[in-house]
């Protein structure tokens, strides 16, 4: 068999490949963009730019009017009725919880509901209830304590340390993309220390599955306060 010197007449097969590739991956984030609405995609250009530059607000944004809720003397009571209402997201069901006074209010919602089991990124399907939700806190500039909780069956390759703050992590980033002020927020793990059910049905380990979150009429500068017992 004769070999042929000098180079490889298809050797331009490798580089027209290597472009094809680029061009079909250019159309596939094309096509993403188009997929992503205004309102949303405003909102994740902002948190890319507040990554990349020194110019990221050094202030928490406040209401348009923040005293004009406040007047009547009912505190933290109108957004306690208005979060409410995002039940209607998952109706016939307990997985969430709305507690609250004049001067705190609590979100729990079940952990099952916002992800797949042992898995941190809230599902797709959740999205429009911590959208609403961040809806309803955004024009409130009062602190928010998110606070995970395991049940107290060990995770698989993962501690319950880890998954419960991972996942508060996970509902604070995404109440931040619906415009709740990230300098008003903190995330906290709590594994399974703090139970509501004390049961050992699958039930009950459901039921301390879950992301708290917690808003205090309080200063700014505690973000991780809670509600007094």
């Amino acid at each position: 068999m004769k070999h042929r010197n000098g180079p490889d007449p298809h050797r331009w097969l490798v580089s027209y490949a290597d472009y094809m590739t680029l061009l079909c991956a250019f159309f596939i984030m094309l096509y993403a963009l188009q997929l992503i609405d205004e309102e949303e995609g405003a909102a994740i250009r902002s948190e890319i730019e507040a990554v990349f530059s020194n110019n990221s607000p050094s202030t928490i944004p406040t209401p348009d009017n923040p005293s004009a809720r406040l007047q009547q003397h009912n505190g933290l009571l109108p957004l306690l009725a208005d979060i409410r209402q995002v039940s209607q997201f998952i109706q016939e069901t307990d997985d969430i919880e709305v507690r609250g006074e004049q001067d705190w209010i609590s979100v729990s919602l079940n952990a099952d509901l916002l992800f797949a089991r042992g898995e941190t990124r809230i599902r797709d399907q959740a999205l429009p209830l911590i959208e609403a939700i961040a809806g309803h806190l955004r024009s409130w500039p009062y602190p928010l304590n998110v606070q995970g909780h395991s049940d107290d069956v060990p995770a698989r390759g993962i501690s319950n340390w880890e998954i419960s703050a991972l996942r508060a992590a996970s509902v604070v980033q995404n109440l931040a993309l619906y415009g709740v002020a990230p300098q008003r927020m903190a995330a906290m793990g709590m594994s399974h220390y703090h139970p509501v059910d004390s049961g050992e049905s699958e039930a009950a380990k459901a039921r301390n599955r879950r992301v708290v979150i917690y808003m205090t009429q309080g200063a700014q500068q505690i973000p991780w306060s809670r509600p007094a017992q």
